[in-house]
């Protein structure tokens, strides 16, 4: 092999070894901040298993993305997001808005749970009500929002192994963050929030609740 030639084979090593390093380091960065600015805004554990985005079109996938239930109630997770796709606008990661194109929350879970006079759902959306709002220079615009095909699943204290279930065909948001003053944790309160609400919503909408209650008389035998 002439100098050249091994050269050129080192060049090219080196550019795929630099490009799988910063793709990594791109990975870690959006799954480390939507871990901590979640978990920070729903004061409870938020995990995502995974985040694979494409260095040269900004396309991705987030894998595994869950919400642990608040204290005092189950261990099953209020949300639970098999997959997230992710279309990310790469020139402005490094800056001080990010841009997030779009955003496809396929077929989530979340499990509503009635504990005494409170549901863990209605615990998340008053802990992201009155979080405190941390000074951050970054800002993040998500151009567009889908959630399509969510399932809510309910269940009392009275009888947690009888549940009953509700679904929300379908939500859109556009333009969030346009006015330029949310930052991330308000894009993540935004994404959450219509989801949140919506199943609350949909499981007394839909009579989950009382179907609820009236296997809680069975049980009773009333």
């Amino acid at each position: 092999m002439s100098k050249r030639m091994k050269i050129a084979g080192g060049l090219v090593f080196a550019i795929v070894a630099t490009l799988i390093v910063v793709s990594i380091s791109l990975d870690g960065i959006i799954k480390a901040g939507i871990e901590s600015n979640g978990s920070e805004l729903l004061q409870t554990e938020v995990q995502v298993e995974d985040v694979d985005i494409s260095i040269f079109s900004g396309k991705g996938t987030l894998y595994g993305f869950k919400v642990k239930n608040p204290d005092r109630f189950s261990d099953i997770p209020a949300i639970d997001i098999k997959e997230t796709e992710i279309v990310i606008d790469l020139s402005s990661i490094f800056t001080k808005q990010i841009v997030i194109e779009e955003l496809y929350v396929k077929e989530p879970n979340l499990y509503f749970e009635q504990q005494g006079f409170g549901t863990n759902l209605s615990t998340l959306n008053d802990n992201m009500e009155f979080s405190s709002e941390s000074p951050s220079d970054k800002t993040m615009i998500i151009e567009r929002l889908m959630v399509e095909n969510s399932m809510v699943k309910v269940s009392t204290a009275i009888d947690r192994e009888r549940t009953a279930s509700a679904k929300i065909d379908q939500i859109e948001l556009k333009g969030i963050g346009r006015d330029g003053e949310s930052t991330i944790k308000d894009g993540v309160r935004k994404i959450l929030e219509p989801l949140i609400s919506s199943a609350i919503q949909e499981a007394v909408k839909g009579g989950v609740v009382d179907q609820l209650k009236d296997k809680a008389k069975e049980i009773l035998g009333g």
